[in-house]
């Protein structure tokens, strides 16, 4: 049987590109664990997705959900925040950077977040556009993102029932 590379929308590609790496670097898991360890699941991680420095974000938000965000395209000595000091630094602990989405221009092409679900099935929530928030994309970045051929998920489902 030949299968077609379904084509999933363009932001929900980056949300499996991000998930994809995390998973290969041994970040998080598809594996729903019920306990005090599963709650504590959170972090970053610095990587190259699509060619542009990026991070990937995660954070477990209870039910066995884990809320992905990228920020797409990050040069950090360009963020306003980056040498600053005490609770204006930025920590990487947030979905969304630290900055004023007016200076977000300046230094990330795009920040988009999702929510991967674990304990009743392994899918990013949503379908197209729906189940995605922060987002933003610079406009010099919406071609590139465009023409992204949609990447294989490994092991879970692009898109799946979106709980409230």
């Amino acid at each position: 049987m030949l299968l077609m590379n379904v084509q999933i929308h363009k932001y929900r590609r980056l949300l499996v590109l991000a998930v994809n790496e995390l998973l290969k670097k041994g970040c998080i898991s598809l594996d729903y664990i019920n306990d005090e360890r599963d709650e504590k699941e959170f972090g970053h991680l610095q990587t190259k997705l699509v060619g542009f420095e990026s991070i990937i974000l995660w954070r477990n938000i209870g039910y066995g959900e884990l809320k992905v965000s990228v920020w797409w395209n990050y040069n950090h000595s360009k963020h306003p925040q980056a040498e600053m000091e005490g609770d204006m630094y930025e920590k990487f602990d947030h979905e969304s950077p630290l900055a004023k989405k007016t200076s977000y221009q300046n230094f990330v092409g795009a920040v988009i977040s999702g929510t991967l679900e674990r304990k009743t099935g392994k899918y990013l929530m949503g379908k197209n556009s729906d189940g995605i928030s922060r987002i933003y994309l610079r406009k010099d970045m919406g071609d590139i993102l465009n023409n992204l051929v949609s990447p294989t998920a490994t092991g879970y489902s692009p898109e799946g029932k979106f709980h409230f």
